[in-house]
């Protein structure tokens, strides 16, 4: 583990790569005015007056634990480890883990942008056991897990489903819906995807997505008369994400429904950027902005 000096340079070469910048006014005009705790440069901004330092803003401004701590956290959380590990490996109370890493990929959420895709892209939806693990006096009956819903699932019933949309050797993104009705669909596929320069959109048979062939080519493959692939035809690409996705959920052992949208945002943050290396991945996590 590096120590809180090297995280505090590390944090300040990225953050500040194109020159310091006001966090409230956004002014160059700033100067600088010695150190906090020694290892934090203090700053004064000359447009708007106000005091600040290189963490403030981030994700760990008001953390009282040491900068190491939430690097470390930040560049294991890359594999599949659960947060139980890591306050076992730290030495920590599980819920002060629990809640930097919540922080961590609430930074996530809230830092991704609205995903362009172009090309050739595919369409399919997975879902996920969810209830409500966590929340206190529940006023229902306990699941019985040992019988199988039948249908497709809903966030009302503890199995939200979440559209995968992937664009063909290139990015991921998975989205939770509440149900996969055409109207949800419509609205949670516009809200986070841009789909000005797509050349096809490809699907199964399932009804809501005909909406799709008013805005692409829009072609399908019947999984129900065994057609899987049609030439150039299919959703194997989506299919196979979902197989990656799959494992790397289970590794949590059940969260909140209510939460899905942060570990989705984490998976989707891994998988766009897994052509870079573990440190860089640890520093854009920390500090998206710093994400290029």
């Amino acid at each position: 583990m590096p120590s809180d000096v090297e995280c505090a340079d590390a944090l300040r070469e990225v953050r500040w790569a194109s020159g310091v910048q006001c966090v409230y006014c956004g002014s160059g005009s700033v100067v600088r005015r010695g150190w906090r705790k020694r290892l934090y440069r203090r700053y004064r901004c000359k447009g708007c007056g106000r005091w600040f330092n290189d963490r403030t803003g981030t994700v760990f401004t008001y953390s009282k634990l040491p900068l190491r701590f939430w690097f470390y956290m930040a560049f294991m959380i890359q594999s599949k480890v659960s947060v139980r590990e890591l306050a076992k490996d730290l030495r920590l109370p599980y819920n002060t883990v629990y809640r930097v890493v919540g922080k961590l990929r609430l930074n996530l959420y809230l830092s991704a942008s609205t995903l362009k895709l172009d090309g050739v892209v595919e369409l399919d939806e997975v879902y996920v056991t969810a209830g409500l693990k966590g929340k206190r006096s529940l006023n229902r009956h306990s699941r019985v897990r040992s019988v199988k819903r039948r249908g497709r699932g809903t966030y009302a019933v503890d199995k939200p489903p979440i559209l995968g949309v992937v664009k063909r050797k290139g990015q991921v993104r998975l989205i939770p819906m509440k149900d996969v009705a055409t109207k949800t669909v419509l609205r949670r596929l516009f809200k986070n995807i841009k789909l000005d320069d797509v050349e096809a959109v490809y699907t199964d048979d399932y009804p809501a997505y005909n909406f799709l062939g008013g805005i692409a080519h829009h072609e399908t493959v019947n999984h129900s008369n065994g057609e899987y692939a049609r030439g150039k035809v299919h959703i194997n690409t989506v299919e196979a994400e979902f197989s990656v996705f799959r494992p790397w959920n289970a590794t949590f052992r059940g969260y909140s429904k209510e939460k899905t949208h942060l570990y989705t945002a984490h998976y989707n943050y891994l998988r766009n950027t897994r052509h870079m290396d573990r440190v860089r991945r640890t520093l854009a996590m920390l500090m998206p902005s710093a994400n290029a």
